[in-house]
Order: C-alpha cells, then sequence, then structure tokens
C-alpha cells in the first residue's frame, strides 16, 4: 500500500511539473519576445528584469525565472508551518521547474504570431492551463497561492484571489508608469485569459456536499475520509422509510476536485453505499480551504 503510494505521489510530481513547462512555454513563447508582462510574482519578476536591462549589461539569457525563484524563497520561509508537508515539497519542485524552464525555453526574436491579442489569448490559455493542471496534481507555481494559503491559515479576512487581485493592479499599474499604457493592456488581457484558463482547469475552488448513506459502514468511511481526504464529517442515525433498516448518514464537505477520491473510498469499503453530490454550495463558518 504504501509503495503505491509512492507511486502515485510521484506521478502526480511529474504531472505538476509537466504543467509547470505549459505555464513558462505560454509565458516565453508568446508573451516575453512581445516585452509583455505576466501576472503575479512572474510578472514583477520580468518587470524587474526589464529595469535591470536598462541599467546594466545582462547577458542574453532569461533571467527572470531566477528572480522569480529568489522572490519566492522569503514566502517559503514565512508560510512553511502553515501548508503541509506533501504540498510544500511539491510545490518547491514545481517552483524550481518554473525557474528552470523559464531560463531555458528560448524566447523567440520574431512573435509567433504577428497579431499581439492573439499571443495574448494562445499564451495566456497555454500557460493558466499550466497552472491549474499543476493545481489539479497537489503543487503549485507559488507566489501568490502560498501568500493566500499563509493568509486563510491564520485567519485573516483575505483571499488567494484578493491577493492576486491587488497584486495584479499594482503591477500593471508599474507597466503603465514605467512602459507605455498599450503594454499594461495587453499585459491583462493576457492575464485575464489565463485566469479563465485556470478557472476551467481547476476545479478546487467549487465546494460540493456528498450525503453518504450506508447500512454497516459508517465508521469505516468516516475514519477513511478524515484521514485520507482530510475532511471532517457529520454522521446520525436513519431508518429506510419502505424497508424500515436501520441507515447511517454521512455528510461531507469537499472540494469538487476530491469527489473522486471520496467515490474511491466508498466503492473500497461499501460498494452498495447511496451517495448524493451537490457542487457548487455555499459554505459559511471553519471550513478548511486548501491548495493540495
Amino acid at each position: 500500500m504504501e509503495m503505491k503510494k509512492g507511486l502515485v505521489g510521484l506521478k502526480k510530481t511529474a504531472l505538476a511539473v509537466a504543467g509547470t513547462f505549459c505555464y513558462a512555454f505560454g509565458i516565453n513563447m508568446f508573451i516575453s519576445g512581445l516585452g509583455l508582462y505576466s501576472g503575479g510574482i512572474m510578472g514583477f519578476s520580468q518587470i524587474i528584469q526589464s529595469l535591470l536591462s536598462r541599467v546594466v549589461h545582462l547577458p542574453h539569457v532569461n533571467i527572470a525565472g531566477i528572480i522569480y525563484y529568489i522572490i519566492n524563497i522569503p514566502i517559503f520561509f514565512m508560510a512553511y508551518k502553515s501548508i503541509g508537508k506533501r504540498f510544500l515539497v511539491r510545490t518547491l519542485i514545481c517552483v524550481t521547474a518554473v525557474s528552470l524552464f523559464t531560463t531555458l525555453i528560448p524566447v523567440p526574436a520574431v512573435p509567433i504570431v504577428e497579431e499581439g491579442l492573439v499571443n495574448c489569448l494562445i499564451g495566456g490559455f497555454i500557460s493558466g492551463f499550466g497552472i491549474g493542471f499543476t493545481l489539479r496534481m497537489g503543487g503549485s507555481c507559488g507566489g501568490t497561492d502560498i501568500i493566500g494559503l499563509y493568509c486563510i491559515k491564520r485567519n485573516l479576512p483575505v483571499s488567494v484571489g484578493m491577493i492576486s487581485l491587488w497584486v495584479n493592479i499594482a503591477l500593471y499599474s508599474i507597466c503603465m508608469i514605467a512602459f507605455d499604457v498599450k503594454t499594461a493592456i495587453y499585459s491583462i488581457l493576457f492575464a485575464v485569459a489565463s485566469s479563465i484558463a485556470v478557472d476551467q482547469t481547476y476545479s478546487q475552488s467549487i465546494n460540493a456536499e456528498a450525503t453518504v448513506i450506508t447500512k454497516d459502514h459508517g465508521k469505516e468511511i468516516a475514519e477513511a475520509v478524515n484521514n485520507r481526504l482530510v475532511r471532517g464529517v457529520t454522521s446520525w442515525s436513519g431508518k429506510g422509510a419502505y424497508t424500515d433498516e436501520d441507515t447511517q448518514v454521512l455528510c461531507i464537505i469537499l472540494s469538487k476536485y476530491e469527489l473522486s477520491a471520496l467515490r474511491n473510498i466508498i466503492r473500497e469499503i461499501d460498494p452498495r453505499a447511496f451517495v448524493i453530490v451537490k457542487e457548487g454550495v455555499k459554505i459559511e463558518g471553519n471550513y478548511l480551504k486548501k491548495l493540495e
């Protein structure tokens, strides 16, 4: 069992790294060549590189990935106690991969597509898919994701989306001041396309309610959900109106992405259990929002 879990974890890590390649590919091949800027910490890294190039002679190497890695180091130190060990290790690997891919993937001297808007859309969708896929595999590209998770763990009244919004407002304001309005607008269009792709690829933020009705395996299912999904379970006793048999009813709140894991647990323990799933439920109170 432990070996199987290890292989699954290794596979997810490899797929998360593949997602970081898509992210870096979308930025370098479609955005960097046009002098545009990604959102978040990577966007700030690109701006720093551009401003440095005005002051000192830089080698013909894309150092934005290296700057990105350096900026993420204090973020990890700030948040290492607030995120799970598995998520931390996988995210460290992914951030390292982003830095390497961003440095190694060549930026074309001539844009692949002449039209700037088309470059923004294609690059945004490719890089957004990469971010979303990395998140689905239990990793992260770092930056605002880690800051957001840290704030959630500290019960601060902010969300990942709010942090990303304010970071991008600051980023594109700098773009307008340091460069020009056109650069800022096209960069914003890229960020919008990327965000749409992330939302479509990654369903972690969509909450779901699962009601499980079982006769004899309620305790086993609840323990498995507690241990493997790290989710709470509310249970109560029920009775079948037609059969007049005693049943156990379990209520579980989780993310849409965790539903497949829940189904696997139920199939293993009680294949005859009756399951009702409602997606898109609104949740208030002590609910764990997590990135892994």
